[in-house]
């Protein structure tokens, strides 16, 4: 290959596989995508340079080095990411010792390999638009490298792989649609919990929830089966903390994860029911509309305080057809280890705090009373709704209450636990999300992690768990317009930055329909969305079967269509009825002996075959000025050459000569 044809060849094949292991970089230790550049210089080198190949003995020991140099980054040579690293081991290796065509597709079927893992590994539109360019590349440096001629132009063999692209498209369609699928997405294979992760955390201190507040990344999506509520009652429950030591709240185990009793929950009014499409998160939380009904499936479980979780970590986006009741009732009645559980608070720590919430009990106000005259408290003296609140001390609560009054909804809803707690209202802190913008092109619901909240639930004898949000006596417009919302009516004093992001999320709207359709349409097609195509086409009975005749009918009537588009193609072209006439009088005298010549005229061929056959010579020399008149000169009409190929047809001339 050390030639100008060789190095382009090697050219396009290189940047296959560059273009192939990009989208892996992210997960690749370093030295994989150096060992692959430095294998790309080398080959290259040797083909325009002359550079000489490493010997066999140095391959061999390179590919050795590598499968522990892989072993010993994953500790493992099974997974995804484990297994990308090896198929890009496998192509530097590889390029080194390329000599024949063949060589080079070998290279390109691992690129193949390779674009698949990718897809395996990000299922987003953008990469999938990617990686079907790439395919599309990989397609095109395939003709170059088995072509025995020299490289086509790239215009030309990209048009052509792109014309291969567009014909299988029909058969990847039925492939896709009808090809019987594994329960549960096939790229779920080999992913961990560390490989997805969520804004949120078990866990709630001053500032946490304040980092998720510019954030655009999709939490999950919601689409209601009937009318939406109002953005105000959209309040997506995630996760209950209730154990606080003065600083932070978190989960207590083993009391977080109790199942759900029987009559614990009781039904308040109508139930609402909502598709939610789940980004991966890597945990087992389920975002729900407060109040979720119980379980929904197998796969979901609800817990005592009320949050639902699934039995195995998300790693992969998951849809979820969930119920809700906005109105439902939780712990009627509450036992005592639980009351004093929900009152407990460390000792020493915001003694001011606690202070406030036992002169208010001393006036001698009731529980709804003392949290009414809290709420109105947070309305009307000047505390703010911030993005940027200040840094907070030993005593937070107290820093944050008496000083600073600066906070967002986890400063809020942390002291609001603790005031009541304090004067012995048993109180919680529910971490989620809070509103949700609605995509009127997809009809879904789109909660980013800026939506992330944090409210309370107090527990009072007449209603049991009850939703109090501070942030809505602060900063109503958070809950009813969201956080841009509040942003709007300046009740964010460090929030002018967001004003920016209006735009972005006007403009992502439409590209949110786009990646919500490939996500439920492609992504999510499983077996669960084959089986209700089925069940569309009537053949909801033996799925199997009805699947295996799909398939072979689909199959069958492309193939036939094929083979027509082909034999059409390979059929000859109709001809002049002119001169199909002229070729049929040709053949009729070829039968008495009468050829005619290389380069002789047709009036030439009838006057010699009106020598040797006198009776011939009137009606053939005539049929010959007929036919070159109308063949070459200009003037000739449908019906003239009618009346010729007419002519032609009657012209019978007999094998013998008639007697003299």
């Amino acid at each position: 290959m050390a030639n100008a044809e060789g190095t382009r060849r090697l050219l396009w094949v290189t940047g296959v596989l560059a273009a192939a292991t990009l989208p892996h970089l992210g997960h690749l230790p370093g030295w994989v995508p150096l060992l692959l550049g430095v294998c790309v210089l080398w080959r290259l080198g040797v083909s325009s340079h002359g550079l000489r190949v490493p010997p066999g003995w140095l391959r061999i020991l390179l590919a050795f080095l590598c499968f522990l140099g892989v072993l010993a980054t994953y500790r493992t040579i099974n997974g995804l990411h484990p297994g990308s690293a090896l198929l890009v081991v496998m192509m530097a290796l590889k390029l080194l010792e390329t000599q024949r065509s063949r060589d080079l597709v070998v290279l390109l079927l691992i690129a193949y390999f390779l674009i698949f893992a990718g897809f395996l590994n990000n299922q987003s539109l953008i990469w999938g638009g990617y990686l079907l360019a790439v395919a599309w590349l990989t397609t095109a440096a395939l003709q170059q490298a088995t072509r025995s001629a020299p490289p086509l132009p790239a215009r030309q063999v990209l048009a052509l792989s792109g014309r291969l692209l567009v014909g299988a498209m029909p058969v990847m369609v039925i492939l896709f649609m009808l090809f019987p699928r594994l329960p549960g997405p096939l790229w779920g294979i080999g992913l961990t919990e560390s490989s997805a992760t969520s804004g949120l955390s078990e866990e709630m201190s001053p500032g946490d929830i304040t980092e998720l507040g510019l954030s655009e990344e999709i939490a999950f999506r919601a689409r209601f089966e009937d009318t939406a509520p109002h953005a105000s009652q959209l309040y997506w429950r995630a996760l209950v903390l209730d154990d606080f030591n003065g600083r932070t709240w978190r989960r207590s185990r083993p009391r977080s994860q109790l199942p759900l009793r029987d009559g614990q929950l009781e039904a308040g009014g109508a139930e609402i029911a909502y598709e939610i499409v789940m980004e991966p998160h890597g945990r087992h939380w389920v975002f729900a509309l407060d109040v979720p009904r119980g379980a929904v499936s197998e796969e979901v479980v609800q817990g005592a305080d009320l949050r639902l979780a699934t039995v195995r970590p998300l790693t992969e986006r998951r849809s979820l057809a969930l119920v809700s009741d906005l109105q439902a009732r939780a712990d009627r009645t509450l036992a005592a280890r639980d009351r004093e559980h929900y009152l407990q608070l460390p000792a020493g720590r915001n003694p001011r705090t606690r202070e406030l919430a036992e002169s208010l009990r001393a006036d001698g106000l009731d529980d709804t009373q003392l949290i009414a005259t809290l709420l109105q408290r947070f309305r009307d003296e000047p505390f703010y709704y911030t993005l940027l609140p200040p840094a907070l001390g030993a005593h937070p609560v107290d820093e944050f209450l008496f000083e600073t009054r600066e906070g967002f909804c986890e400063h809020y809803a942390s002291a609001f636990a603790m005031l009541l707690r304090a004067a012995g209202i048993p109180a919680r802190v529910v971490l989620g999300y809070q509103g949700g913008e609605y995509n009127p092109l997809t009809g879904y619901h789109l909660v980013r992690q800026s939506d992330a909240h944090a409210w309370n639930e107090v527990w009072l004898p007449e209603t049991g768990w009850q939703r109090v949000d501070p942030v809505a006596a602060v900063a109503p417009y958070r809950v009813s317009q969201g956080l841009l919302g509040a942003m709007r009516a300046g009740e964010a004093r460090a929030g002018r930055g967001a004003g920016s992001l209006r735009w972005r999320r006007q403009a992502a709207l439409v590209w949110d329909a786009a990646n919500t359709l490939w996500n439920t349409r492609v992504v999510g097609y499983d077996d669960g969305s084959q089986r209700r195509l089925l069940e569309r086409l009537g053949l909801d009975g033996d799925y199997a079967r009805a699947l295996v005749i799909l398939l072979a009918l689909g199959l069958g009537g492309f193939l036939v269509i094929l083979a027509l588009l082909l034999g059409r193609g390979l059929l000859p072209a109709r001809r002049d009825p002119l001169v199909a006439a002229w070729a049929r009088l040709r053949a009729r005298l070829a039968r008495l002996g009468l050829h005619q010549r290389v380069g002789e005229t047709p009036v030439s061929f009838a006057e010699r075959v009106g020598r040797e056959r006198p009776e011939l010579a009137a009606e053939a020399t005539g049929l010959a000025r007929r036919y070159q008149r109308l063949r070459y000169e200009p003037g000739s009409n449908p019906e003239q050459i009618r009346r010729f190929v007419e002519q032609v047809r009657r012209f019978r001339p007999r094998r013998w000569r008639p007697a003299r």
